[in-house]
């Protein structure tokens, strides 16, 4: 899809977040005959003459979707729309489909690693003296003016929400990771993957070159049930125990990414470099009291990237109290189980947060020394519990609770509970 093909069409609106807000001048410049809004928090018509409609109202009469993360491509409305011929699409693909061809787009996906990924392609680029631009789920909306949206390069984070109505195949794809996740909104792991997979190749073509780190055999596999496609494996380089291998993986893959691109001169030194390069959220230290060691893992919203951040921590040897919970999934545990496994007996311990922290903690046998409410108690009871030397690590291996906002809430909480505690 393409912005200018919505001229003249019946378009509705499913839901108004961040991504289609930003696009909504683009789509109302683009001339609909009809535009309609599905979202509950309204009541009144939004600016630009847009009605507020029922979701069954606008997949019975729109020609074409536009759909924010907050409305499921399976929903069954959503689903019988398409079978319909009603065209689904969302910004990103909106946003892709409109660019010319002089444009070399980069997109990065996984179940882990993938803010953190396109940060780093972003950082080493603009080191090797490209000019890029950086958007997408990582926070910047591709339709805002937040970004360098002209560079003749841009690097797109791209969730699996966004990937299952992608129409346009990237020059250059990057999958991190896969594993199970975000099991309530695809239904099944079978549609979760193949979602992440239009990423690399979907129905507008396939990516000239796809990425993926060697040690993540599940991708690799999965790469394997597109036809034709023969990824580039990226290798890790050896590196000090206090880096955390898949941050050094993130690295690596950003590198190669980067030297596909036309950069040179990144070698190991430089990508161990870039490794210490910490995004808010992802295994960032806090200055906290005294000798603790305190880790904003807020952006581990899924069993898998926590069992990574926890691997390192181990490494460390430290004792940890891990502050565990956020919104059940379904997913599975494996992950995490797996790595508690191998923790020394009585290493770790749990503080639970709404929703499922005590069962996460009791499926992988963490025991639990207190339950909080918010964020900021679970902070204050792990110092209370945290012995000398010991880590306090915010990994919550499950998403944000609706009511508590999101990761970056949650991580700015964490953050401001641990400055408060060493002031």
């Amino acid at each position: 899809m393409r912005v200018d093909d919505l001229r003249g069409r019946r378009v509705a609106l499913l839901g108004l977040g961040s991504d289609v807000r930003a696009a909504l001048p683009a789509i109302v410049a683009a001339g609909p005959s009809d535009l309609v809004v599905v979202d509950d928090s309204l009541s009144t018509p939004e600016p630009d003459g847009l009605r507020v409609v029922s979701l069954a109202a606008a997949t019975r009469d729109a020609d074409i979707l536009v759909r924010s993360p907050g409305f499921p491509r399976y929903l069954e409305p959503i689903v019988d729309a398409g079978a319909r011929g009603t065209t689904m699409t969302t910004p990103v693909d909106l946003w892709v489909g409109s660019r010319t061809g002089s444009q070399r787009i980069v997109m990065v996906t996984g179940t882990k690693g993938k803010s953190t990924t396109t940060d780093l392609i972003g950082h080493l680029a603009t080191r090797a003296g490209l000019a890029v631009g950086v958007a997408g789920n990582l926070g910047i909306p591709v339709f805002s003016d937040d970004w360098a949206h002209e560079a003749p390069i841009v690097v797109i984070e791209v969730s699996s929400y966004q990937a299952s109505d992608l129409h346009h195949a990237p020059e250059i794809a990057v999958l991190t990771s896969l594993a199970e996740d975000h099991l309530d909104w695809h239904g099944s792991y079978d549609r979760y993957r193949a979602d992440k997979l239009r990423v690399v190749g979907n129905d507008g073509g396939t990516a000239t070159r796809v990425f993926v780190p060697r040690a993540e055999s599940t991708a690799i596999a999965a790469l394997g049930m597109i036809g034709g496609i023969e990824p580039d494996l990226v290798d890790v380089p050896d590196h000090d125990a206090h880096l955390p291998h898949h941050r050094v993986q993130n690295a690596a893959l950003a590198a190669a990414v980067v030297g596909a691109l036309g950069g040179t001169g990144i070698g190991d030194a430089e990508i161990l470099e870039a490794a210490e390069r910490f995004l808010p959220g992802r295994l960032a230290t806090c200055a906290g009291p005294g000798d603790g060691m305190w880790i904003d893992d807020a952006l581990a919203t899924n069993p898998a990237a926590a069992a990574a951040g926890l691997a390192w921590a181990r490494s460390l040897d430290r004792p940890t109290i891990v502050l565990l919970g956020g919104a059940d999934r379904g997913v599975s545990r494996t992950p995490l189980q797996d790595e508690i496994a191998r923790w020394p007996t009585g290493r770790i311990h749990a503080v639970t947060l709404p929703d499922n922290g005590r069962a996460l903690a009791d499926a992988c046998g963490i025991t639990v020394i207190g339950a909080a409410a918010t964020v900021a108690e679970a902070v204050a009871l792990a110092a209370e519990a945290l012995p000398p030397g010991g880590t306090v690590m915010f990994s919550p291996s499950a998403p944000t609770p609706p009511a508590a906002g999101n990761w970056k809430l949650r991580s700015d909480a964490f953050r401001t509970a641990v400055a408060t505690l060493g002031s």
